[in-house]
């Protein structure tokens, strides 16, 4: 009896470790981002290892006790099988969550100035999904209007009963004191969801150079609700030559939207209209076409500093950040949990550059950050720090394009050579596409620094 159960328990442990090891090699396959030759390597590793532990467990000639010892061996290999093939099903999940399928939501919300019965909505004639309000409010008499200033001046004049504003634009308001937020209010809200056409230049990112635009979105919900872009960066990636090019762009920069004729507009109001008008817009300012964008949602920086325990960064002055009034940092060397750390990277009014310091504090948050990745002490938590990332990245690169990179990369194992560019202007207080007549605070752009990121970023694609 002792000796069938014995065989059970050998004959069991050595389906599991097929199993396990055959659906470990599955998901390696899968991930598709190792060369042929790796894969070939780890095929083999693990088929000899598992003909090793079968030979000595089925083998005769094996001592009773060998066989408990392979037995335990075996179960610890199944464990180890299994665990690779839990971090990778969580990594093929990430990745292809950021790649799924390319949509935006559009949040609005109703308000009023008094309560009353509703006949005749407002809305502003300038969101290309206009037909989805049109049919989200079938029962109600629709008006449209071409700017804020009329929008407003209709439900104060009674034209109207109440206005449709989407959630970014509301933001937007409220940064900018519009007395119409404080005095209105909120009574319904609705959701529209918009599949983003692809119009973009697709290339082969393993050998051609490409431009990958990246959009810090301000929005703390979904990663793909529309909201206002508050980092801007064009990272220009040459393959061939190893070289990234990182353009930083002032949030607040003074552009022409593109797709319009009217007035310009900040930059990080081109988020409201959705990422690719961003992405675009960047393209215009840079004349070149971007190939792909990264949306980053600012949920990423708390979530992720939290994991690896808060970071240590430096502070030219004392500051007492606006986005948390809690948050207060000291001259000198700080340690922050996540929500100071994203109030810090948003920081503008306490320092006299404004938004150009801000970008200097982004930059210090991001390398302290990818300091704290590197260490090996917190290897150990990549499942959190995955759980920490997921959902908060968008990209309409696809799957296949970000492995078969992967992929290209590994097979190189070249250095990357990285260089750091930021555009300048002046101060200035202009009116805005999206604000109407409202003059707001803008960064003329200084075409010295324009020139220049163009012409370096010529060079870049090019190879020199």
């Amino acid at each position: 009896m002792k000796t069938k159960i014995f065989n059970i328990i050998k004959y069991f442990l050595i389906t599991i470790l097929i199993i396990i090891s055959t659906y470990l090699l599955y998901k390696i396959y899968k991930l598709n981002i190792l060369v042929i030759k790796y894969y070939i390597i780890i095929l083999l590793i693990v088929l000899l290892l598992n003909i090793l532990f079968i030979f000595k467990l089925i083998r005769k000639k094996t001592s009773k006790i060998s066989k408990i010892i392979f037995m335990i061996l075996t179960i610890l290999i199944s464990l180890l099988y299994l665990y690779g093939t839990i971090y990778i099903d969580k990594t093929i999940k990430f990745v292809s969550n950021m790649t799924e399928e390319k949509y935006e939501t559009r949040k609005y919300e109703i308000y009023v100035l008094k309560e009353k019965n509703i006949k005749t909505l407002g809305y502003l004639n300038i969101y290309e999904d206009s037909k989805y309000i049109k049919e989200k409010q079938k029962t109600r008499k629709l008006k449209s209007y071409e700017d804020i200033g009329s929008l407003l001046g209709a439900i104060y004049n009674n034209e109207i009963d109440a206005v449709i504003l989407d959630k970014a634009y509301v933001e937007m308001l409220k940064e900018n004191d519009v007395d119409f937020i404080k005095e209105a209010k909120k009574i319904e809200e609705f959701e529209v969801r918009k599949i983003n056409e692809e119009t973009i230049k697709k290339v082969d990112i393993r050998k051609d150079p490409f431009i990958l635009y990246i959009s810090g979105s301000d929005s703390r919900g979904s990663i793909n609700l529309v909201a206002r872009s508050d980092v801007n960066i064009a990272v220009v990636i040459n393959p061939k030559t190893n070289k990234i090019l990182l353009v930083s762009i002032p949030r607040d920069y003074y552009v022409r939207l593109n797709g319009t004729t009217g007035s310009k507009d900040k930059l990080t109001h081109a988020g409201i209209y959705g990422v690719e008008k961003s992405m675009n817009t960047v393209g215009d300012l840079l004349e070149q076409d971007m190939n792909y964008y990264l949306k980053v949602g600012f949920q990423t920086v708390v979530n992720v500093v939290d994991v690896v325990d808060g970071i240590d960064i430096y502070s030219e002055q004392d500051i007492k950040t606006d986005a948390n009034r809690s948050c207060k940092v000291k001259k000198g060397i700080n340690h922050l949990d996540g929500e100071c750390a994203l109030a810090f990277s948003r920081e503008r009014h306490s320092y006299q550059t404004g938004d150009r310091h801000r970008g200097e504090n982004q930059q210090q948050v991001i390398t302290k950050l990818v300091e704290k990745l590197n260490n090996p002490k917190y290897l150990t938590r990549y499942n959190q720090i995955l759980k920490a990332m997921d959902g908060s990245f968008k990209t309409n690169m696809t799957y296949e394009e970000i492995t078969n990179f992967i992929k290209y990369q590994l097979n190189n194992l070249r250095k990357w050579k990285v260089e750091s560019i930021s555009l300048d202007g002046t101060d200035s207080m202009q009116s805005t596409y999206s604000m109407g007549n409202r003059k707001l605070y803008v960064m003329i752009p200084n075409e010295k620094t324009v020139a220049t990121a163009k012409e370096k970023i010529n060079a870049y694609l090019g190879g020199n």
